[in-house]
């Protein structure tokens, strides 16, 4: 991918519904070319613009668990969770042999609901650890900011001069007449307000009314799924890190400042802060291990558990390295 198609990245992590013609300013090309460019990325599975619920920290707990398989079938088993609406994340790592998956729990569930019950009873699974995540201290796309190239400050306020912004209140529930609406905006989070009336059957002025109060309720978030490895980002890894309790913060803030970090935690266990990092190279990964990690007070040790390949992220999962999407509303 050129330097074109990672600008069009940027520009949607910063508003998935901009304008291509806004994008095709910032960017220095044609609105024609800036959308034949995102429809490009899009149909070859590297990117996808969806609308989904807003996560509620309050509402559910989010658990981290590490899977230690039989080699012959920790790919299937990996499938099998990356299938479960309750896992949003799966990576097979360690040479296949080790699953890693993130699964949400409701915070009044039941002992024995979601995923964690069922592992113990799966023969292919010979261990497995589970964490609670405490506290996030990074993630989502939009501050992931690896690019060699990032857009200035200039060009990003040039991007969002004009947007109409969203006026967000507390989370709250997609109000019952806005499922339908989420379900289509979930399939594809740049439909047009045109497609969405045809797909629905409803007005453009009800369309019109309902979009902006479902952006502006606080109860959806507007993401950017994408690839990475396709803009050269090749080496992805997780890193467990035992810290002093009284430097936990401080690990986490300076981690998450890293323009290579895509997600920093505070969880429980011997392992109390899990970094995930995404690189170019192995020598790039190395140097942020020796030289950021290293650099910082508290770290008392450090385990790399280098990815294989992603099953599920974002709640998407990739099939034969791609981003695996419904049918799209057309339009």
């Amino acid at each position: 991918m050129d330097i074109v198609d990672q600008k069009i990245l940027q520009s949607l992590m910063l508003d998935g519904r901009v304008s291509m013609r806004r994008v095709g300013e910032v960017v220095g090309v044609s609105e024609q070319t800036a959308a034949r460019r995102y429809r490009a990325l899009r149909n070859a599975g590297v990117l996808r613009v969806l609308v989904r619920p807003a996560a509620a920290s309050d509402a559910s707990r989010l658990w981290l668990l590490r899977l230690q398989c039989r080699p012959d079938a920790a790919a299937r088993l990996g499938a099998r969770l990356a299938a479960r609406d309750d896992v949003g994340w799966v990576a097979l790592l360690s040479g296949g042999s080790e699953l890693l998956c993130t699964t949400s729990l409701p915070a009044d569930a039941a002992c024995g609901t979601g995923v964690l019950p069922r592992l113990s009873n799966t023969a292919t699974v010979l261990s497995f650890a589970a964490y609670s995540v405490l506290q996030s201290y990074s993630g989502g796309p939009a501050e992931w900011s690896g690019f060699d190239t990032p857009l200035t400050a200039d060009a990003q306020r040039h991007l969002l001069d004009g947007c109409e912004p969203t006026r967000r209140v507390a989370h709250g529930e997609v109000p019952v007449e806005d499922l339908g609406l989420l379900h289509e905006l979930s399939r594809d989070g740049r439909a047009s307000q045109a497609a969405l009336a045809r797909a629905l059957d409803w007005p453009m002025s009800r369309v019109a009314t309902r979009l902006r109060a479902l952006l502006d309720s606080g109860a959806v978030d507007v993401d950017v799924d994408y690839l990475l490895e396709p803009f050269g980002f090749t080496t992805s890894a997780h890193l467990f890190l035992q810290v002093a309790p009284g430097r936990i913060v401080a690990v986490c803030e300076a981690l998450s400042a890293n323009r290579l970090t895509t997600w920093a935690a505070a969880i429980s266990g011997s392992a109390n802060v899990v970094v995930s990092v995404t690189c170019r190279t192995s020598n790039e990964l190395f140097a942020y291990v020796t030289e950021q990690i290293g650099a910082l007070d508290g770290v008392l040790h450090v385990e790399t558990l280098p990815l294989l390949t992603r099953l599920k992220q974002a709640n998407t999962r990739v099939v034969n390295g791609k981003l695996e999407a419904p049918p799209l509303v057309t339009g």
